[in-house]
């Protein structure tokens, strides 16, 4: 028999549970897939965000029969909710997708979530990422996968809003990587405003030669050139990463590592930083707390 009288390849199913900045800056680039069909499900939108997505219920999610789940999640908490909702088991059960998960939670619960997907006879993703709102938008985010097999919707999935994909061999341990990854990086952005702040302060009209130098030169240029712009202009609405994650983050990290003095010190100026200017403001607002000159 000819591939012709077999009829069309049927469309990949894929459906998106919950709408945030990550997810919203994704679902384009999976709207464009060829011979795909996707679903959005959301505890908060009245109607889809784009003309090709289709808005379900999790009630309605079994008749979608889905190839792929992607969810992204704010907490273990929410996490657990959605992917122990009975109509979720029902649509695992019956058509055995794979679960793509782009949450960053605990090691713990990425464990526990390996065995629940398997155990339903899923195929789980773990695949946290980096690159907030802006590599989102872009297609280029940073993936930290386990997958325990391939799946081609997935991978095809993943290929529309990643530029690299790094793969580890244990389950739980790209949740380990990114706690440690986000937390460096808190630690180096609450230094990087303290020091930030003194360069007006102390040099006055050569302000703009030290902007050029810290944002072009030396090692520190790559986070310089993306925050100091946002620190010095005091810029913290339409959140790339919000305050109120990275401190969720960083409790998660702190449970992975310990007290350590510097992860702790973060930890106290986020929070400070949240109560200043809120949960949603951009986290560089950890630059501007009650200390600031």
């Amino acid at each position: 028999m000819t591939p012709a009288e077999h009829g069309p390849r049927p469309a990949a199913s894929i459906v998106v549970a919950g709408y945030g900045a990550l997810t919203s800056g994704i679902l384009p680039h999976l709207a464009a897939l060829p011979d795909t069909r996707v679903a959005l499900t959301s505890r908060h939108l009245a109607q889809a965000p784009h003309p090709t997505i289709s808005l379900i219920t999790p009630a309605e999610l079994a008749a979608r029969s889905p190839d792929l789940i992607l969810g992204c999640f704010e907490t273990d908490t929410r996490h657990q909710v959605f992917w122990a909702d009975r109509h979720v088991t029902t649509a695992v059960t019956e058509h055995r997708p794979a679960c793509l998960d782009l949450s960053t939670i605990s090691p713990e619960r990425a464990e526990r979530w390996h065995q629940e997907i398997t155990a339903l006879g899923g195929l789980p993703w773990e695949c946290p990422v980096t690159g907030s709102r802006p590599g989102a938008r872009a297609g280029i985010l940073s993936a930290f996968l386990h997958a325990p097999a391939p799946h081609e919707t997935a991978e095809r999935a993943l290929l529309a809003f990643t530029r690299h994909r790094y793969r580890f061999t244990a389950p739980g341990n790209p949740a380990r990587f990114k706690l440690i990854f986000n937390a460096w990086g808190a630690t180096l952005l609450y230094a990087a405003g303290e020091f930030a702040r003194q360069l007006p302060l102390r040099l006055g009209a050569d302000y703009p030669e030290a902007a050029r130098i810290v944002t072009t030169d030396g090692w520190m240029a790559t986070l310089a050139a993306q925050k100091l712009h946002r620190i010095t202009e005091r810029s913290y609405e339409e959140p790339d990463f919000s305050v109120h994650h990275m401190i969720k983050d960083l409790h998660y990290a702190r449970d992975l590592l310990g007290d350590l003095p510097l992860l702790t010190a973060a930890l106290n100026a986020f929070t400070e930083a949240e109560s200043r200017h809120g949960p949603y403001a951009d986290f560089t607002a950890v630059a501007d707390t009650r200390g600031t000159p």
